[in-house]
């Protein structure tokens, strides 16, 4: 079995992406208001459904303003109303897009796969926000899509106990800091890990 090293790291698109989690619930309860609003002032509107609008956009601020921290405090509380925003988006689209609205519906709509997007990449922020070195390759987490490595790409790369620093043969160089200084003797291995890598595929 060949060894790998996960490294938890801070990346800077995941960290403005927690930064962004309480705005982004009150820009989707926003919109969900908005939709409930302007439903209860068409004639024929259900009522009910007006009302389930304003129930959940009202237990999402709450949620919003009474969590300290909501990313890191109670990630999987983020990802169930990231859900639960997404769906009722989904919904209001669909709903308007059969209503003959499709200007309104698509932005309905935009929003919704948008928010879908975004609950996908916090779930990856939970389960591994790491550089992964494998024997195949260094893997380097991003918000879109992860940047796979082959060691004939790298140019060279520079463990340090805080930090990693990886230049590829492109002239790109990623540096991201740890979430945990390493310990002195796994510094070690992974400087000789990589170093026996880049030695072999030259």
């Amino acid at each position: 079995m060949h060894p790998q090293y996960l490294l938890p790291v801070v990346h800077p698109a995941f960290e403005l992406l927690k930064r962004s989690a309480k705005m982004l619930h009150f820009i989707a309860a926003s919109a969900i208001v908005m939709n409930a609003v302007r439903s209860w002032q068409l004639p024929g509107s259900s009522t009910v459904l007006c009302i389930c609008q304003a129930i959940i956009a009202a237990d999402i601020y709450i949620f919003v303003f009474f969590s300290k921290s909501i990313l890191t405090g109670a990630p999987r509380m983020n990802i169930i109303f990231r859900l639960l925003e997404s769906l009722t988006l989904l919904g209001i689209g669909i709903t308007l897009a059969f209503s003959g609205e499709a200007g309104i519906a698509f932005l309905y709509l935009l929003a919704a796969i948008a928010y879908f997007f975004l609950m996908h990449r916090e779930v990856r922020v939970i389960r591994a926000e790491s550089v992964n070195i494998k024997h195949t390759g260094i893997t380097v987490p991003d918000l879109l899509i992860d940047t796979e490595l082959g060691w004939n790409e790298i140019r060279r790369i520079v463990p340090r106990y805080h930090g990693i620093m990886i230049e590829t043969l492109r002239n790109r160089k990623i540096d991201l800091p740890f979430r945990k200084n390493l310990k002195i003797d796994e510094l070690e291995q992974i400087n000789d890990f990589c170093r026996q890598h880049l030695q072999t595929k030259q």
